[in-house]
């Protein structure tokens, strides 16, 4: 047996992708490994997150048999991580089709998301100059017209005492054609409110789909995120973050699908949303993991409420709608860390991974 046979398959081919990615005709020998981070650091914590990521994207590309590419890395980047529901949204639509994954299938998927993204820029842009410009005639319309009525009632000013009757008759006049130019410029300026409104109708439905999970409805990583930061950085802001990975669903899109599994996602998330208090915010992480922030809650006060959740959703059993073969049960392991710093999610990642390593079906505190 050769030293390169001893090396296990999956590290060969790991290898061999880092290889391609560096733009190497052959893999390069792997470097020493660098001393570990200190058990349980935040480095340690953070490593483990990216390489679950790339073992997830991995899967993807091997089962697949696709080139592992930055195009294929990036499109399943945003699939996996749930950053871009889009793209994602693309992703799960290609797989749910029964047609799997190919190389030029990934490469559309990528053309038709910056061709998307390029288009509604665009066609805001194009919006926003158009109604500013219909803005800025119409006001410039109404100072025209002021300023001749201001010119022309200064002229009629000096004719009052010679043709009073006749002055008086022009000034209606003029005032007429002033009150009918204003009412021209008031109608222009409704139609631009108008049309502005819609304009601002669709960024608002733009934001929402930038900022939601495209299968469950929940808000994504990225919102969850910028929602956590600035709930810490209010005036004494308390609170309890959780991380939840829904147990061995791998299995479920291995046995049934992903469709089955896309429907066991949109379940376990309304499940979860339901059964807990509205202003406890819940996001879809990336794929079967889920972030909570429990806002003014105790550590105690959170994890009964996950717990309570936890234990009725291991009381179901699912069944799979198109052939009724059994799913079974559904749980979830969990890790909860009190709010305290830019250190509370990977505090709650590592009680996850706590749970998960106790036997699952569980939750789990982060140390003090």
């Amino acid at each position: 047996m050769t030293a390169s046979s001893s090396i296990p398959v999956a590290a060969r081919r790991r290898r061999r992708v880092l290889g391609w990615f560096a733009g190497d005709d052959a893999p390069a020998p792997a470097p020493a490994p660098a001393s570990p981070p200190p058990a349980g650091s935040a480095a340690q914590q953070r490593a483990t997150m990216l390489r679950r990521l790339f073992d997830d994207i991995g899967t993807l590309i091997f089962s697949h048999a696709l080139t592992p590419s930055p195009c294929a890395y990036g499109v399943l980047h945003a699939y996996v991580s749930g950053e871009d529901p889009g793209t994602g949204a693309a992703v799960a639509e290609q797989l749910r089709s029964g047609q799997g994954l190919t190389d030029a299938g990934l490469a559309r998927i990528a053309a038709r998301h910056d061709e998307a993204q390029a288009g509604a820029l665009s066609r805001i842009a194009d919006a926003l100059e158009e109604r500013i410009g219909d803005c800025l005639a119409a006001v410039g319309e109404s100072r025209g017209t002021a300023e001749t009525f201001g010119n022309a009632l200064h002229v009629e000013a000096g004719r009052l005492s010679s043709d009073p009757k006749g002055t008086i008759a022009r000034i209606i006049g003029l005032t007429e054609a002033a009150v009918a130019a204003a009412r021209l410029v008031e109608g222009q300026l409704h139609h631009a409110r108008e049309e502005a409104d819609a304009l601002r109708n669709e960024l608002h439905r733009a934001r929402q789909a930038a900022e939601h999970d495209h299968l469950t409805g929940l808000p994504n990583r990225r919102n969850f995120e910028q929602r956590l930061r600035e709930h810490a950085g209010a005036t004494n802001a308390g609170g309890v973050v959780a991380l939840v990975d829904v147990d061995d669903f791998k299995q479920v899109n291995d046995r049934f699908g992903h469709p089955a599994g896309d429907r066991v996602l949109k379940f376990f998330a309304a499940f979860v949303r339901a059964g807990l208090p509205r202003d406890v915010l819940l996001a879809r992480y990336g794929g079967e993991e889920f972030a909570l922030l429990f806002k003014g809650m105790s550590l105690d006060q959170a994890v009964a409420a996950l717990d309570t959740v936890r234990e009725r959703l291991s009381q179901r059993s699912l069944v799979h709608q198109d052939s009724g073969e059994l799913i079974g049960h559904i749980t979830f392991s969990a890790g909860v860390a009190i709010l305290t710093g830019d250190t509370a999610l990977t505090a709650a990642d590592h009680a996850l991974y706590a749970a998960k390593n106790r036997g699952k079906n569980q939750i789990a505190r982060a140390d003090p």
